[in-house]
């Protein structure tokens, strides 16, 4: 196989994060393992990229990423051996399951092709059960086989959420190009009930809500396909809640009447009425495009005072201003579809997790918590760690724009000539430093009873260390190494405020 485990990516995100060398001693402390396992991770994760090393190494100073090789070979792949390892083997066989619920599959059926013995098996059985208790599935065992029993939407929910086909497809990708175990036919299919989805509606489903909606429709087909329609389940029938519930957005509900009509045509079988519902539950928790957000008056009271809570907390915790009417209806928009997942168990993925929690992990843990006093207040379902990743971007963005500028003096032996010289790249390279000042460096102590607002001097020449401002030698020239240093220069003031 060759496919990067959960410990690599989070290796290389952290890589991608430092700007200089790392020692394998701050990597492990990091990652919270051994400088055993990074020396391991590193190594193979280089033996298995072509040409120059991913990952450089330099005695002394330690490790570095080659970040030019890592984004232009984002699909890059690490050589394994070329078996299942217990994980992918758990996940096919749950799949298989899971598709086949409620008949029973045989044993050997289900292991042959692993070469793996009774106890691993029964191992493997315990696990699988025990990650189907979290959707209110059962595993049941009778003679030599197994079986998974449960409701429909909760059999449907499982595939959605532990398959891993479903969390890394692109459909720009499935749509061009054969290269997934997925049924060719049936992917163009539903890609095409999509982009019909899209057109009716006026909009365009962003990623990952497309994927979301995606992998609904295909499952829909799969499992149909392999058990039928099945007729018996009462779970099938309409309740006077759900009928009513399709009456409050008509738009979406005759979309979703006709997908389905499409969905049966193409099957060549009736399929329940529930299928509707389920589908129009699907796009009403989607993010859509070329939708005007509207006015507050567009949400529910449930949404306007969750999107309050976030913004008020939030903003009392990161110390910036939330509260405007452009912040509160982007928030609102995301807000509304996210409570009708919660409230229908629709989960999605955030295939950006692990960077999000990386590059804000201050925002993000702050976002966690207030999650978790607003499933609380607003009796929501706990609100899961992609959920809280979605809402981090939020705040970020609010932060960034935020940020007031920063003041800058620039001094330099003389303050004329090479001063604006060096003011000129600056303005040019940084807008975010805000220049307030050209002086000659002799004047430092006078300049700054000027500007007491002052936050930052860039000179050409060492200044005194007991300046009350924060200072950083450059060239006048601005060099690449400058501009790094300042950019470092300009992260930590903004993390300081």
């Amino acid at each position: 196989m060759t496919k990067k485990n959960n410990r690599e990516q989070r290796l290389l995100l952290t890589l991608s994060k430092k700007q200089d060398y790392v020692t394998a001693e701050e990597l492990a402390e990091q990652l919270q393992t051994s400088t055993k396992t990074i020396y391991r991770l590193i190594k193979k994760i280089n033996q298995g990229v072509k040409e120059s090393p991913l990952i450089l190494s330099e005695k002394g100073r330690g490790y570095q990423l080659n970040y030019e090789k890592y984004i232009s070979q984002k699909n890059w792949t690490v050589e394994e051996d070329d078996a299942y390892s217990p994980n992918e083997r758990r996940m096919r066989v749950l799949e298989e399951l899971l598709l086949s619920s409620p008949k029973a599959r045989n044993l050997y059926d289900l292991f042959e092709d692993y070469y793996v013995g009774d106890s691993v098996i029964t191992s493997d059985e315990q696990l699988i059960a025990k990650q189907l208790k979290e959707y209110d599935l059962t595993l049941e065992r009778k003679n030599r086989t197994l079986a998974v029993t449960g409701a429909e939407n909760d059999i449907r929910r499982a595939l959605a959420d532990l398959i891993p086909t479903f969390n890394t497809i692109d459909l720009d990708e499935l749509e061009s190009v054969k290269a997934s175990n997925l049924n060719n036919y049936d992917v163009l299919f539903v890609i095409r009930e999509l982009r019909g989805i899209e057109k009716a509606l006026s909009i365009t489903i962003p990623y990952p809500y497309n994927i979301n909606i995606f992998s609904h429709l295909y499952i829909l087909i799969s499992r149909f396909r392999k058990v039928g329609a099945l007729k018996n389940q009462t779970m099938n029938e309409l309740t006077a809640k759900e009928t009513a519930e399709l009456q409050h957005n008509t738009q979406l509900q005759q979309v979703s009447k006709k997908v389905i009509e499409n969905v049966e045509n193409y099957l060549h079988q009736p399929l329940p009425e529930i299928e509707v519902y389920y589908l129009y539950q699907y796009l009403l928790s989607s993010r859509m495009q070329g939708k005007p957000a509207g006015s507050a008056a567009n949400f529910s009271a449930k949404v306007v005072q969750i999107t309050q809570a976030y913004l008020t907390e939030m903003g009392r915790r990161l110390q910036i201003a939330t509260q405007n009417e452009v912040n509160f209806l982007d928030l609102a928009s995301h807000i509304k579809p996210m409570v009708n997942r919660l409230e229908h168990k629709i989960r999605v993925k955030n295939g950006l997790l692990d960077q999000i929690r990386l590059t804000y992990e201050d925002i993000f843990r702050e976002v966690t918590g207030v999650s978790k006093q607003i499933s609380q207040t607003y009796a929501l379902p706990a609100i899961n760690q992609d959920e809280n990743g979605f809402l981090t971007l939020y705040f970020a963005r609010m932060l960034e724009t935020n940020q007031r500028p920063i003041k800058t003096i620039i001094m330099c032996t003389t303050g004329v000539g090479t001063s604006e010289l060096l003011k000129t790249k600056v303005e040019k390279k940084f807008p975010e430093l805000e220049i307030i000042d050209v002086t000659a460096s002799r004047y430092s102590q006078e300049k700054l009873a000027v500007h007491p607002d002052a936050d930052l001097i860039l000179t050409t020449v060492q200044l005194p260390a007991d300046l009350p401002v924060q200072s950083l030698l450059v060239s006048a020239m601005l060099t690449v190494d400058d501009q790094k240093r300042i950019q470092q220069k300009i992260e930590a003031i903004n993390h300081g405020k």
